[in-house]
């Protein structure tokens, strides 16, 4: 029953963040606990086991591609592929996000919306400056230039395919080793005046929600026979 109330928060999670820029769907893992062994209390001699269930043993992230949303907003990037824009946390360890909708802070540096500076391929701070700014073009690999002079390279990184991936806000992830180091893609590109919006889908979600609360009520009534059952045999092993 623990296990269903930790997948219906998950669900509850995922559909709140239906809406939310570059969002990837959650899921939990589960592992069953070993039967518990039960005998006659007055022998010793074994009744047999029961089932103790599962527990949630971890969460995993779908990584599968959001539909894009073109807005035509310079400073708006979508990636198709693995990959993952860097951007430099408020501790200032790097994180990754897959929500690529950016502005330009009081300094001229590209930042997201929580004014996070995104870092370039070599995970330095992407400044484009603020004065004379007449166009910001990205190219499909990257390549930023301002008013047709070419000032970076804005990053992509992939995590290695089993990576342990935390994720840390909404959309946002950092490695869980502090020895893995993320290579640049060459197989992603990035879309300019795009959004990747979530990859959950509402109606999905909302029936998962809707199972998860009939499995839960099936659960209690179950519980209720195995306390029953426990109860009889209790009585048995006084006889």
């Amino acid at each position: 029953m623990q296990a269903q109330e930790l997948r219906q928060q998950t669900l509850a999670d995922n559909l709140a963040n239906v809406n939310t820029s570059g969002f990837k769907g959650a899921a939990n893992i589960y592992k069953s606990y070993d039967d518990q062994q039960i005998g006659n209390s007055a022998t010793g001699e074994a009744v047999g086991g029961i089932s103790r269930g599962v527990d949630v043993y971890g969460t995993s992230y779908d990584f599968k591609q959001g539909p894009l949303r073109q807005t035509s907003n310079p400073l708006d990037f979508a990636i198709t592929g693995r990959a993952f824009f860097a951007v430099q946390s408020e501790t200032g360890s790097v994180e990754y996000t897959r929500n690529g909708h950016f502005n330009l802070d009081a300094s001229g540096y590209l930042v997201t919306q929580e004014g996070n500076k995104v870092l370039d391929a070599g995970q330095m701070p992407v400044f484009i400056g603020l004065e004379g700014i007449r166009d910001i073009t990205v190219l499909k690999n990257g390549e930023l230039s301002v008013n047709g002079e070419f000032k970076t390279m804005l990053g992509m990184f992939e995590f290695p395919q089993g990576a342990n991936m935390i994720r840390t806000d909404a959309d946002r992830y950092r490695s869980g080793s502090s020895t893995q180091s993320l290579a640049s893609s060459t197989q992603s590109t990035i879309q300019q005046g795009f959004i990747e919006g979530s990859n959950v889908s509402s109606v999905q979600a909302a029936t998962e929600m809707i199972q998860v609360m009939r499995s839960y009520e099936a659960n209690q009534k179950v519980l209720g026979t195995q306390v029953d059952t426990l109860k009889m045999l209790m009585d048995i092993g006084r006889i």
